[in-house]
């Protein structure tokens, strides 16, 4: 155990709920006996190297008579019940790794959101902010048979390398569209995205990975009821040296649950993009779908990735596939388009765009899907 790491989390969480300070002080105890791996060790490195331990000053908003938000210190004194049983338990494990539990230990900001059983949102709940700490967390609980669309777009405005976690949780029937466009000042950032969805209920994920920085990403639910769904709709781009591993997993627990990945990159110049895809039904699993679809263009020699789809069926009747591609941008079709006028860079840029068009039209909210394309412009340099 580091007595210095345990002091300072015992100094930042002060004035806390006893059961939180004791549940972070507990992760920073444990944190040499749980596993890590070689993509943890920089961050782990540099935050108990110059540990950041400031609490963001964050206020609540004026609240909604439909759901609650709160910054998540907050809404650990005012909603004691529902954060001890849910934060970093059902979906971002604290225990199940030390990033997880250096996260929890270190966390300085975060928001709370809660929507009651049988509301629908006509307008989405917007999760924008800009934190200057580095362990930023959401944590989302939907009830029974509401529905709403999340859109978050953190910005992490520090040197350290940031952890911004998202849980999601949704209760029996309950319908969620989530889009994220997180971004970084660090280089080297880790990103997780975790859900647990019970019964009937449906996730839709669409994820921007359009950040300039060194990137982990961790994308994952858990089918735990019968007939949950899941779709997850995922776009990159990596440049330069930039290093992007994007982790997407889905796992099928109840009977006739369906999980369905799609996810287009775009690398270019000495940069490396990654797709780890894992679809996992369970024995007992009945009638489950697992579909995943990766696929990779690199624009220049030097730039590489993998798409590496797994599947893991415990189970005879259910429905299962994958696909993956990696090729590199046509010489031909580079020739053609500079004949007729346009430079090596615009003729990328429209290939760019022409690869990933497809999976961001698939995004339902028309104003969304305008937002990420002028995204995708503005990280190819177009305004």
């Amino acid at each position: 155990m580091n007595q210095k790491l345990l002091e300072l989390v015992q100094t930042a969480s002060q004035g806390q709920p006893a059961w939180l300070q004791k549940k972070r002080q507990l992760a920073a105890m444990m944190l040499g006996d749980l596993p890590t791996d070689q993509w943890q060790t920089p961050l782990l490195n540099a935050w108990q190297a110059t540990p950041t331990l400031t609490v963001e000053n964050e206020q609540a908003n004026g609240q909604s008579q439909d759901y609650v938000e709160l910054p998540i210190f907050v809404a650990a004194e005012q909603y004691p019940e529902l954060l001890q049983e849910n934060l970093m338990e059902k979906a971002i494990d604290w225990q199940a790794s030390q990033i997880n539990a250096l996260h929890l230990a270190f966390l300085n900001g975060g928001r709370f959101i809660y929507v009651p059983d049988n509301t629908e949102l006509s307008t989405p709940i917007e999760l924008q902010y800009s934190a200057t700490g580095c362990n930023y967390h959401n944590l989302v609980i939907v009830g029974a048979n509401s529905k709403v669309t999340i859109v978050e777009h953190v910005t992490a405005q520090s040197n350290q390398p940031s952890f911004l976690g998202t849980e999601l949780l949704l209760g029996d029937t309950a319908q969620v569209n989530y889009y994220q466009t997180n971004s970084f000042t660090a280089n080297q950032n880790w990103q997780a995205v975790r859900s647990y969805q019970a019964g009937d209920s449906q996730l839709n994920i669409y994820a921007v990975l359009f950040d300039r920085h060194n990137l982990f990403a961790d994308f994952h639910t858990n089918l735990d009821g019968d007939g949950s769904t899941a779709d997850f709709k995922m776009v990159g781009i990596a440049t330069h040296d930039q290093l992007q591993e994007i982790n997407t997993r889905i796992d099928n627990h109840g009977l006739h649950t369906n999980g369905e990945i799609l996810q287009n990159g775009v690398v270019k110049d000495q940069a490396i993009l990654n797709f780890h895809a894992v679809g996992k039904i369970y024995k007992g699993s009945h009638q489950s779908v697992s579909n995943q679809e990766s696929r990779l263009l690199t624009l220049t020699p030097a730039s590489h990735g993998e798409a590496d789809p797994v599947l893991l069926i415990e189970d005879n009747d259910v429905n299962a596939g994958h696909a993956a591609s990696i090729g590199q941008v046509n010489p031909d079709q580079l020739y053609y388009l500079q004949s007729r006028g346009l430079t090596l860079m615009e003729a990328e840029i429209l290939l760019t765009k022409g690869f990933l068009l497809p999976v961001i039209e698939k995004f339902p909210d028309q104003t969304l899907r305008q937002q990420t394309i002028d995204e995708l412009l503005k990280r190819l340099g177009v305004q």
